[in-house]
């Protein structure tokens, strides 16, 4: 009779331990699906950062490139990168709903292989909150930068190639930053692959911005021998017998 209570002791304590280690997936072993979860859960969030912030990073420069080489002064440029911003705003919001509901529309139509475009760029459609709110942060955020450095940085003598410069060299870092984010979840597991997709968006960045910048040029050109255009006559806005001057922003 003791031998049998100490057997029944010991069953139980290992009843206790065997129901623990269920949980955790064994002693001594690591909780692996807690992990994969985990890692899962911090891949489509940089996939959400990526889809946002990408296309926008490249669309905002452009914007603020083909500005300047129209004369534009620095206020009516942020002021139109971010009526462009606030614009596509709208869109990308538009455009992330049809992406979530592409699938279901996809498998009614049975002859046409079905392919998960929003796993693939997203993640998870049941976390589609989650990354529609990280998407659009990252499409402010990035799309802000071109405009902010341009209207921010040397603010002293505001040359305009020099704003240039700062706003080129800060999206091409932004865009190789979210490339190889890019690259990262696309699961490339050699250099050769990073260094493909870091060269094509960022070779789409500087030639976009260059062709912006031409395209901003001849523009203003064109519409320079359009007479009608042109005011007919200069005058100062007076109020009271004081000229309304020109600020800083207003001009270069």
């Amino acid at each position: 009779m003791p031998s049998n209570n100490k057997q029944q002791e010991i069953t139980l304590e290992l009843n206790f331990d065997g129901r623990n280690t269920d949980l955790l997936g064994g002693p001594g072993e690591e909780p692996v699906i807690d992990e994969d979860t985990a890692l899962n859960k911090a891949l489509e969030i940089v996939k959400s950062i990526v889809y946002g912030g990408l296309t926008e990073s490249l669309a905002s420069l452009s914007v603020v490139t083909s500005a300047a080489s129209a004369d534009a002064t620095i206020l009516s440029i942020v002021a139109l990168a971010l009526a462009n911003l606030i614009s596509g705003l709208f869109i990308f919001v538009h455009n992330l709903g049809e992406l979530k509901d592409e699938q279901h529309r996809r498998s009614e139509n049975q002859t046409e292989a079905s392919v998960d475009r929003y796993n693939e760029l997203l993640g998870q459609r049941n976390n589609f909150y989650v990354h529609a709110f990280i998407a659009i942060i990252s499409f402010i955020v990035f799309g802000l930068m071109p405009p902010l450095v341009y209207g921010f940085s040397f603010h002293e003598n505001g040359d305009k190639d020099f704003k240039l410069a700062a706003v080129l060299t800060v999206s091409l870092l932004c865009i190789t930053l979210l490339s190889i984010a890019k690259a990262y979840t696309q699961k490339s597991n050699t250099f050769m692959a990073y260094f493909k997709t870091v060269i094509y968006y960022v070779s789409n960045g500087a030639v976009g911005s260059v062709l912006s910048y031409l395209a901003g040029d001849v523009v203003k050109k064109l519409l320079e021998k359009v007479s009608w255009l042109e005011p007919s006559s200069n005058f100062g806005l007076h109020v009271q017998g004081m000229n309304v001057q020109k600020t800083e922003w207003s001009s270069y």
